[in-house]
């Protein structure tokens, strides 16, 4: 009887252990499951076609790599200087950005896709990676010509460039990565320079188009780096004005769809207006008071009464998905349901808080959003 009790004292134990360990195991399974849950990326919205996107990445851990005041920087030049680059040979526009201490903002145009022909491509080629690249091209390409299959190959050549253009995420992959590189070599240091994969909002043309863009240029007034944003080195606006660079005012006139007919002091003029009448609008951070605003928009004969302005909340400019008209953001809602079997009901939501019936905005549902 003894030896009977010892052992069914064993198998208790042991049944004990094995429920134990089985409890161990369920919960380390949940808390996979909620982890790998949250961690899952929120599938990139992406047009057909002529497209508009504001793009925003952070450095890791908040860390101020870039001198935006003053004289500025080497550090934020040679980002400006790859993101031309890459523009010229990607064919994405940048309509307008911003380049602040630890985080960039870029409103970017992917034009409607069409094929190069072989010296246009080798044009873009030598415009994003200089003439030593587009020459070393141009002699394979002359050497394959000679032989039976050599169209073939010419086409293998050149294929992966042709797949690096007209791509958002390419272009910003890119973008960081050689800005990473070059970065980490300057300052003899390793590891990760950008935070996470870069947020993005699907924007439609017109209202939301400028009202992105505003936000992005009253960045540096409501950060405290200065009083108007034609003083920021690093923004679209104040490149525009400063440097009369024509990819830059070509950006404004597109955001405003000003045409070529209409002069640059009239696009200058009505853009400024728009600045100070959005800047002058947010009611919990707004880049300038009433008077400032009013007096900016007298003095250049502003038609606009201040009520028409739109209250913009920030929120919805860096936590959206898609951000436009209410036919414009269904539409696409439907595309990315068909496309994932993306369940969720409800796709645009009206921004009634901003003051305009206008527009819509589908967000990530997993985002939380805040007053």
């Amino acid at each position: 009887m003894q030896v009977m009790g010892q052992k069914e004292g064993q198998v208790d134990k042991q049944n004990e252990v094995n429920n134990r360990m089985a409890a161990f195991l369920y919960y380390a399974f949940v808390r996979c499951c909620i982890y790998f849950a949250q961690s899952m990326r929120f599938p990139r919205v992406k047009a057909e076609g002529q497209s508009f996107y504001h793009c925003v990445s952070r450095v890791v851990d908040g860390r101020f790599i870039f001198q935006t005041s003053g004289h500025g920087s080497v550090e934020a030049e040679r980002f400006l200087q790859l993101m031309r680059r890459l523009e010229a040979f990607s064919g994405i526009v940048i309509l307008n950005y911003a380049l602040m201490a630890n985080h960039f903002h870029l409103l970017c145009e992917v034009p409607e896709p069409r094929t190069l022909s072989e010296a246009e491509l080798l044009q873009r080629v030598e415009a994003g990676f200089g003439p030593a690249r587009r020459e070393a091209l141009e002699q394979q390409v002359a050497r394959w010509r000679q032989q039976p299959d050599g169209l073939d190959q010419i086409q293998r050549l050149l294929e992966p460039y042709r797949r690096r253009m007209n791509d958002i995420s390419i272009f910003i992959k890119e973008l960081k990565g050689s800005f990473a590189q070059w970065f980490n070599r300057r300052h003899r240091r390793y590891g990760a320079l950008w935070a996470e994969r870069f947020k993005s909002v699907l924007l439609e043309g017109g209202e939301a188009l400028a009202a992105l863009s505003a936000y992005i240029d009253l960045n540096p007034v409501r950060a405290g780096l200065c009083a108007d944003p034609k003083d920021y080195r690093y923004c679209g606006y104040a490149e525009a004005l400063a440097t009369d660079s024509s990819v830059a005012r070509q950006g404004i006139r597109t955001i405003l769809d000003q045409p070529e007919t209409i002069s640059w002091n009239e696009v200058s003029r009505q853009y400024r207006k728009h600045l100070f009448l959005k800047g002058s609008a947010n009611s919990k951070r707004p880049a300038f008071d009433l008077a400032t605003a009013q007096h900016v928009v007298e003095q250049q004969n502003g038609e606009l009464s201040l009520q028409e302005r739109l209250r913009c909340r920030i929120r919805y400019f860096t936590d959206g998905v898609i951000l436009g008209s209410q036919c414009f953001v269904e539409s696409h809602f439907d595309r990315l349901k068909q496309k994932l079997g993306y369940r969720r009901r409800q796709g645009a939501t009206s921004l009634k808080a901003l003051g305009s019936p206008s527009l819509w905005v589908f967000r990530d549902p997993r985002v939380r959003l805040s007053g």
